[in-house]
Formats: structure tokens, C-alpha cells, sequence
């Protein structure tokens, strides 16, 4: 009786033939590994670069329920089983790994075939709870033998019991796997090193190039050092948490070898697409746009001599957090007549609700009814809600993996959601018209959802690349084209039926642009400030480096023999004007934006080196300007007054002048009071006291007074004058002369940032602290549980000194964290509601209980004094402890690179308790900065500790600041901390 064969190819064409490229291959691997109850899916490519890996090899894996012996023999190598096609749950049970029963995601059980479109030769790994591991090997390119019948092949499959012998079980799977290809499997099919043709079967004497191809792969397969202890032998386990399945793709197709460059900076334009195109399709391959969504985890590692990196890193891609910061969002339900019914939000507008029925005949649709929600941000930063910032994060994520995605059973179809699969046609609709059809699939993102129940007749492509052409998928999409083309005729478009868009458009566009202006603005204060923290340092030390000249050149001209008057008073006119160029320099904190905190250390050092020079170095050189005028003539000295009243004069008027000048263009309406305030203030001033102190007769003490009268009358007249002007000159186009505007804009906008970002902190530090307290009442069963285990386990461990080695290593651990906790018990807030006479002998006792192990470790010497050791302090236990525990651990912290590793604890004063440490010392510029949520100059510091301990102790009515700068204080010369326990003006809360 005639009977169908099927030829090897057929395998071929039905595995690797109906998949449409790599990411669809790895998404039917994947699919399959959750069919098996899998929640970890995971891909790894191993680079040449790494280790002893000698060429690269990729390994897709899941944690799923594996398969024993039997399940490969009656369902992997059998193709088209209906197990799934028939839509039957599980029983919950062993077979799915005590989990929920799942939708089946495969259906025409070709799917597990798609492992050939990643390459040859292949190893799979497997293994079932009660079963062994199991190896089977294959090289998919056997297939491809056109001359081949499925019963020619056989697939070699072993059991691994033992990991030890996996390199003679793997040798013994390639040499039965090699036996296909010989004719005369006794003999051998290597002739002096050369493939003998001779001994090929008959069925690859047309196909021997393609068989020396494979047989040479096969023999040169080369198992890195690492691949038995990570790959066998945890899969070897008898316990029950041990199954799953792995494939080992031992010569990887060329895209997936591309996918390493992807972190290159200089990858080829080609590669950059194709590889952009791999991570958008395997990004969101279980609905993350849901918050109830399948929990499951994917990851695509990149394994090189430089680390692993993740491919398809979920923090990539969108969630639906998203969706809150979209400008636009539509969300609801098609029902199964076709009729969409739901929300759509406009802007800040969301209270619209929408129905939509496309022109069709009364009845259900083909398709069936699913739910929608998208997202749009538009194309135009000016025209969109998020700030520049946000618009910039998105728009680069848009690029990536904008599109509109399809979900069934909460797995993706693909290619729905690639940017190139535009299946509703939003861009050719825009080509004809962008402002009437509104929508565009580049600046969406958002989800269709469909499921196996509701929507039976929108069925995969053979090859996954789509929906069949059917009627379903016709009406689906002609429905959904109509819906959108209606919305945006009604909400969106030019010219909407609505106005909700074009009402909030302008309002938008005028606060986008008066952020960019605001942006612009001070951004273009920042540049200057920036340059004049970059320039001044360098006039400041060539003008006092000048003036020191000067000075200099005053005293060799009074050592002269005959005085040249003319010279001196030349010079003291240069040192003058030097002193003018100085104060010119000065250089404060911008009240408008605040400073990187290089920008803070580099204008404290710079304000440092002013305030040093003008207080302290100007006055130590004016005893010889003195000096040079007690040997000028009195008319000399006449002349130095008369010249020193015009010129300062001239320079109280040239500051009026600038400011008129600078003011002029923005500001004309203060010229008026400007000029007057010159004149009639400041100008009569100093002609009225000038005539007052001039005196009558050239008489030379009456000059000298004169002199020093002036200079005062002078420097008052100069700081008033500034501080009337500056902020005009600073803010020209938002000031008045009663108000500083810019300054007050400045403080509330920095401040309401500083708020802001506290809240921000505070929430999350609430957060944890609340997590803390919830989850604390647990842990006393929890440690008991795990103790009790630990004991118990220690019967039926082997009695060898490598497992006793690792279960006492195991029981210290355990038994140092329990003494740990036990020691926290004090720092809960619930056990601590009660005030308590604290002594510092039991502080130093707690401390040296806690720190115990670092103290040891670090030769760390914990010392106190004898009036810290008899001092009481009537406050609450779980306050004042983690108080002195985040210091200290912070201490340990900087004592490591210490020789003489001290700390020391102090009571003085009758009110301060010092902690002092030899480590290294706190710089004057951040003995502040040390207190504030998040700060920490240690790398992957977390900065909470000192921030904590300053806010908790000041509820208590004491208080903790930094005193390093205090030699008094800090007699170690490292970090000196105070705790004060009377305060001023504190109220101590009870």
C-alpha cells in the first residue's frame, strides 16, 4: 500500500524555512520555555574574547518543567503534536511546576524547530524533575541533504547522571552523531588526517562538501574550561527546584555574532540597523505597558573579557508609568459588534469620553473584541507637556521602539511594534497630510490586547511575520484605521470638531517657550559665570602680584637719597587704581541657579584668596603708603588730597556713567533717578564733606586728617553705591529700584528645586523606613526557621572537608548576621518610645558589640574618656544609638587608609559629646554639605546615614554637626563630630 515518506528537507523548510528572522526564532524558543512553566527566559552570547573561548557560542535557556527521555522521543523530535492546538489548560500539579495553568503560546508545534535559524552545531541540555539530564546533538545543516529521508538520520541522545563524565558523553554524542555520514560505520571516516570520501554513506556523494562542512564543525567543537561547572553541572541536582532547558549553539548565525558590537562606539551604520532592529523586537516581549503584567523575565547577555552587558534591559524600554507623561492617551475597549467605547485625555483634558462604530453591517465582527491604549508625545518639543529634558529621554525611546504593539495572552505578536511595521498606515496617511490625520506610528506607544478566547480568527503567518490576510485580520485593521483617522478628526487634527487641542496649544507653546527663554537665559548667566570663575583666579593673582610691585617700588623710592616726589605720587595713584581693579573682582553666588559642586569649591577657594587679600594683605601694606606720605612736602600731600578727591570723584562718577550706559537699553525709566541720585546724593556727599574737612591753610596735619577722612567718606560712599547699583546691573530687565526681582525669582525657584527634591527623598526614605518596620516582625520566625535548618541539615550532608568547609562557613555567617540583629533590636522606633538615663560606658560597651568584627579586622581602637564613660543622657534608645552607629561606620570608612586607626569619645563642656577619629579630615568647604540626603563623597555611597542622624537627633532637641575645623575639639586632627545636647534656641520634643 502507498504511503507518504518525508524527505529531511521538509524538517528544514518547516523549522528553520517557516521562521522570518532571529528575533522571531528566539521569541518561539522563548514562547515554548513559558509554555513549560518557565519564568526566567535567558539568552547568552559568549564572545572568543572571554575567557578560554575559542570561538563564539550562544546558549538559550529556560527554567521551565524540561523534558525526561521519553517526552524527547514522543513530543520534542515529533513534529506538529496538538497539545497545544487543542487550547486545554493543565492541571495545576508537578507538570506545571505547581504554578498556575497557562494559555499555550505555541500552537502548530513546529516552534522548538526554530533553534535551526540560530545556528550549528547544537547541544540541548534538558532536565525534568525525577528524571536525569538529558543531551541530544544535532547539527542542523544535516538537513539541508536533499537525498536524506527522516528515518537516514539518527539524533544521538544521552542521560547524564554523573558531570564528571560530560566531556566523554559529549565525545561520545559527536562520534554517534558523525556516524550518519559513513558508509561503513566500523571504519573511520578520517584517511591521514583528510576526510576520506571513500567511506562517505551513499546518500552525501553529491552533498560531500556540505558533509566535510559539518563533520569538520563537529570535530572542532572546543568546551571552554567554565562550560561543565556552568552549564552541567547545576542542571545535574536530584532536588526539586532544578529543571529547564538550555540550547548550545556552538557556531551562531552572523546576526546574533553583530549583536556584541552593539556597545561599540564605532559600530558600521549596517550593523547599528540591524542590531537596533533585534533589541526593539525583543524588548516588551511580555506586556510591560500592563502594571498586572505576566511575571516573567527575559535577558539577552553579551558576555565579553570586559563583563556581561544586557541587551534588551527592561530599563530601556517603556512601562506604563509611561503612559502618565504622554501628551495624548486613548484608552478603552473595541467590543465584539466593533463598537470602541472609552476615554480619551487631550493634554490636561482626560474627562472625555469617546464611543466609535466603524460603518459596517449590524452583527459581531470576525475578529473579536480586545482592549487598546496609546500613548502619543508629539513631534515637537514646543508643543508637548514634558520639559526639555523629558522630551529628549523619550524622543531617543521613541526612536527605538516606538510603535504600536499587539499582545495576546499578554505575549507579544510580532512584528507589530517595530518602527518599520506600520500595519495601520499612519505615515502614508501623514505623507498626504500631517496636520488632518494627526497620528503617527513613530510617536506612539501603546498596546492592542487580544487573546486565544476572544479573537480565534486573527491567526500567526506560518512564519510569524504577521496575522494570515484573512477576513478577521481585514476588518480588524480596516475598523482600526477608521477609528484612528476619526479621532483625529474630532480631537486631534488641524482643523477638530473639539478644541480641547488647539485650547491648550498656545498655553503650551507660551510656557515652552518661556522655558526655553528662562533655559536660555540662564543658561547664558551660567556661561558667564562659568567665565569669570575660569578668568578671575588669573586676573586676581596678576593684579596683586602687580600691586605687590608697586608696593614694592614704594619702599626703594623712600629709601632714595632725594626724594622724587613726582614718582611717589605716581605710584600711589597706580597702587590706588590697582585696589579699584581688585574690588572690581569680586565674585558672589549667583542668586539665580545653583552651582555644580566644582563651581562651589572653585569660587570658595577664589572668595578665600579675595577676602584674604583685601582684608588682611591690603591692610599690612598701608603702613607704607603711610609712610610714603609722612615724606612727601605738604603741598605734595595738598596735591595727593586734591588729586585723590577728583579721582575718586571721577571713579564714584564713572560707576553712575556705566550704570546709565548699561541700563539704557532696557531700562530708560531709571536713568532719570539714577542721574539724580548721582548728583544730588552721592555727588553732593562728597562735595559737602569734602568741603568740610578741606582745610584752610596748607597745614600738614590738617592734611593728613584730611587724607584719612576722605578715604573713609570714600569707601562709604563706594559700598553704598554698589549696593544701590548692582543688582540693576545684574538683572536689567527684571528689576526695579525697590525690589531685587531676579534675586527673589532666583531664591524662590532654587528653593522650591531644594523642596521638591527633598520631598522627593523623603518619600523614599519613608518608604524604606516603612518597608522596614512592616517586614521586621517576620524575621524572628524567619531566623528561627533558619537555624532550625542549618542544624538540621548538617545530617544529611556528606561527611567530606569541602561540604563541612562550606556548612561551617555557612553557620558562622548565619550566627554572626542573628548577633547583628539581635543588636539593631534597640535601633526600631517601637522598642524605643521611652526615655532612658543612656551612660556613655553602655554606649561604648553597645558600640564595641556592634562594630566588633570591623574593629578586629581593622586594628580599629575604641577609646573614651573618663567623663564620657560617667556622663548620662535622658533621651530615647533608638534615637541616640543609630546616631552614634552611622557615625562610626562612617568613620571605619575613612580610618582604613589610617596607620594609627583611633576613635575617641568625649563628653565636654557639660552639654557636647565629641566622636573623633584619626582618619581623614573633613575639608572646611563640606562640613555642611556631609548632612544633606543622598550626599557622599565615598564611592557608591548612598548618603543617608549622617542625614538621618542629624534629622532624628534634632527631633529630640539635640543637634550634630561637624567640627574638624576646631583644633580644640579635633586633638586627632581627623574627623571631629559633635552631638550637643543643649543646643541654643532648641526646644527638646517630648
Amino acid at each position: 500500500m502507498p504511503q507518504f515518506r518525508a524527505k529531511a528537507r521538509a524538517i528544514d523548510l518547516l523549522g528553520k524555512g517557516q521562521i522570518s528572522d532571529l528575533p522571531t526564532a528566539i521569541s518561539e524558543l522563548w514562547k515554548n520555555g513559558y509554555d513549560a512553566y518557565g519564568d526566567n527566559l535567558e539568552a547568552y552570547l559568549y564572545m572568543d574574547s572571554y575567557v578560554d573561548v575559542n570561538h563564539p557560542f550562544f546558549v538559550i535557556s529556560d527554567d521551565g518543567k524540561g523534558m525526561s527521555r521519553q517526552d524527547i522521543l514522543e513530543k520534542w523530535i515529533v513534529l506538529g503534536t496538538d497539545s497545544k492546538t487543542r487550547c486545554e489548560l493543565d492541571v495545576e500539579g508537578e507538570d506545571t511546576l505547581w504554578k498556575k495553568p497557562r494559555i499555550k503560546m505555541g500552537e502548530k508545534g513546529i516552534g522548538r524547530l526554530s533553534v535551526a535559524y540560530l545556528g550549528s552545531p547544537m547541544l540541548m541540555l534538558t532536565k525534568k524533575i525525577g528524571s536525569p539530564l538529558q543531551a541530544l546533538f544535532i547539527d542542523w545543516r544535516i538537513l539541508e541533504n536533499y537525498n536524506l529521508y527522516i528515518e537516514n538520520i539518527n539524533i544521538p541522545l544521552l542521560s547524564i547522571t554523573e558531570p564528571n563524565n560530560f566531556v566523554d558523553i559529549f565525545d561520545s554524542l559527536k562520534k554517534e552523531f558523525i556516524d550518519n555520514f559513513k558508509k561503513d560505520k566500523n571504519k573511520p571516516i578520517y584517511l591521514e588526517r583528510h576526510i576520506s570520501e571513500s567511506n562517505l554513506a551513499d546518500e552525501w556523494y553529491e552533498q560531500h562538501t556540505l558533509a566535510i562542512q559539518i563533520i569538520k564543525s563537529v570535530e572542532n567543537i572546543k568546551l571552554p574550561s567554565f562550560f561543565t561547572q556552568e552549564m552541567i553541572v547545576p542542571l545535574c541536582s536530584t532536588s526539586t527546584d532544578i529543571h529547564g532547558t538550555k540550547f548550545v549553539i556552538f557556531e551562531p548565525d552572523e546576526q546574533l555574532i553583530i549583536l556584541s558590537q552593539s556597545y561599540q562606539k564605532d559600530i558600521n551604520t549596517d550593523y547599528e540597523d540591524s542590531v537596533n532592529e533585534i533589541r526593539s523586537s525583543l524588548n516588551g516581549l511580555f506586556n510591560v505597558f500592563k502594571k498586572e503584567n505576566i511575571a516573567v523575565a527575559t535577558k539577552f547577555i553579551v558576555v565579553t573579557n570586559e563583563g556581561e552587558r544586557d541587551l534588551i534591559s527592561s530599563r530601556e524600554f517603556f512601562s506604563y508609568h509611561d503612559f502618565i507623561n504622554c501628551d495624548h492617551l486613548i484608552d478603552g475597549r473595541f467590543d465584539d459588534s466593533g463598537q470602541f467605547s472609552g476615554k480619551i485625555r487631550v493634554y490636561k483634558k482626560d474627562d472625555i469620553n469617546h464611543t466609535f462604530r466603524n460603518s459596517r453591517k449590524p452583527g459581531n465582527t470576525a475578529y473579536g473584541a480586545f482592549n487598546l491604549k496609546v500613548g502619543v508625545i508629539v513631534g515637537n518639543q514646543n508643543e508637548s507637556m514634558l520639559n526639555e529634558e523629558q522630551f529628549r529621554a523619550y524622543d531617543e525611546k521613541l526612536k527605538l521602539f516606538g510603535g504600536l504593539y499587539i499582545y495576546r495572552d499578554g505575549f507579544r505578536v510580532l512584528p507589530y511594534g517595530r518602527t518599520e511595521t506600520d500595519f495601520l498606515r499612519f505615515e502614508n496617511r501623514r505623507s498626504k497630510h500631517a496636520g488632518s490625520y494627526f497620528f503617527s506610528h513613530r510617536r506612539m506607544l501603546g498596546y492592542i490586547e487580544i487573546s486565544r478566547t476572544n479573537n480565534k480568527k486573527l491567526v500567526d503567518k506560518a512564519g510569524r511575520e504577521g496575522f494570515i490576510n484573512n477576513v478577521a485580520y481585514k476588518e480588524f485593521k480596516a475598523d482600526l484605521e477608521a477609528f484612528f483617522i476619526d479621532l483625529a478628526k474630532k480631537y486631534f487634527g488641524t482643523d477638530a470638531e473639539f478644541n480641547y487641542k488647539e485650547n491648550q496649544k498656545s498655553d503650551i507653546e507660551k510656557a515652552s517657550k518661556s522655558a526655553k527663554e528662562e533655559h536660555e537665559k540662564e543658561k547664558a548667566l551660567r556661561k558667564e559665570f562659568a567665565k569669570k570663575l575660569k578668568e578671575y583666579p588669573e586676573l586676581l593673582d596678576a593684579t596683586i602680584h602687580n600691586y605687590q610691585k608697586l608696593i614694592d617700588k614704594l619702599k626703594m623710592k623712600q629709601q632714595d637719597s632725594v626724594l622724587l616726589y613726582e614718582d611717589i605720587d605716581s605710584i600711589l595713584k597706580q597702587i590706588e587704581e590697582c585696589k579699584l581693579k581688585i574690588r572690581k573682582l569680586s565674585l558672589d553666588k549667583p542668586v539665580r541657579f545653583s552651582l555644580t559642586e566644582n563651581q562651589k569649591k572653585s569660587l570658595y577657594t577664589y572668595q578665600e584668596k579675595f577676602h584674604s587679600f583685601t582684608e588682611k594683605g591690603i591692610s599690612e601694606s598701608q603702613s607704607v603708603i603711610n609712610n610714603a606720605r609722612t615724606k612727601m612736602e605738604d603741598f605734595e600731600l595738598f596735591k595727593e588730597l586734591e588729586a585723590k578727591y577728583h579721582q575718586y570723584r571721577v571713579h564714584i562718577s564713572n560707576i553712575f556713567d556705566e550704570a546709565i550706559s548699561s541700563l539704557s537699553l532696557s531700562v530708560n525709566k531709571l536713568k532719570e533717578k539714577i542721574s539724580e541720585e548721582k548728583s544730588s546724593v552721592f555727588l553732593k556727599e562728597i562735595d559737602e564733606k569734602y568741603t568740610s574737612i578741606k582745610p584752610r591753610n596748607i597745614n600738614r596735619l590738617d592734611i593728613l586728617s584730611g587724607l584719612t577722612l576722605l578715604d573713609n567718606i570714600y569707601q562709604d560712599l563706594i559700598d553704598k553705591a554698589h549696593k544701590r547699583i548692582s543688582p540693576f546691573l545684574q538683572h536689567l530687565d527684571r528689576i526695579s529700584l525697590d525690589v531685587d526681582e531676579e534675586a527673589l525669582t532666583g531664591y524662590y525657584k532654587i528653593r522650591y528645586e531644594e523642596i521638591e527634591k527633598r520631598w522627593t527623598q523623603t518619600k523614599e526614605l519613608a518608604q524604606m523606613g516603612i518597608a522596614i518596620e512592616i517586614i521586621d516582625h517576620q524575621f524572628n520566625a524567619l531566623y528561627s526557621q533558619v537555624a532550625y535548618a542549618i542544624m538540621q541539615i548538617k545530617n544529611y550532608l556528606p561527611n567530606d572537608e569541602k561540604t563541612l568547609r562550606h556548612y561551617q562557613s555557612l553557620k558562622t555567617s548565619f550566627e554572626h548576621l542573628e548577633d547583628k540583629y539581635k543588636l539593631m533590636s534597640p535601633l526600631y522606633r517601637t522598642t524605643g518610645k521611652i526615655r532612658k538615663n543612656i551612660s556613655g560606658k553602655f554606649i561604648k560597651e553597645y558600640l564595641c558589640s556592634f562594630f566588633y568584627r570591623q574593629f578586629d579586622e581593622l586594628s580599629i581602637v575604641l577609646q573614651s574618656t573618663f567623663e564620657f564613660d560617667n556622663a548620662l543622657f535622658t533621651t530615647y534608645e533608638s534615637i541616640l544609638l543609630p546616631a552614634f552607629v552611622n557615625i562610626i561606620h562612617n568613620a571605619i570608612y575613612w580610618l582604613k587608609s589610617s596607620e594609627n586607626k583611633q576613635i575617641v569619645l568625649d563628653f565636654v563642656e557639660g552639654t557636647k559629646i565629641l566622636i573623633i577619629n584619626s582618619g581623614k579630615p573633613i575639608d572646611d568647604f563640606y562640613l555642611e554639605d556631609i548632612f544633606k540626603l543622598f550626599y557622599s563623597q565615598k564611592p557608591n555611597g548612598r548618603g543617608i546615614g549622617l542625614y538621618i542622624a542629624k534629622e532624628t537627633l534634632m527631633e529630640v532637641g539635640y543637634d550634630l554637626f561637624a567640627a574638624s575645623n576646631k583644633s580644640d575639639y579635633n586633638r586627632l586632627q581627623g574627623a571631629c563630630f559633635v552631638i550637643d545636647t543643649m543646643p541654643r534656641n532648641s526646644l527638646k520634643k517630648e
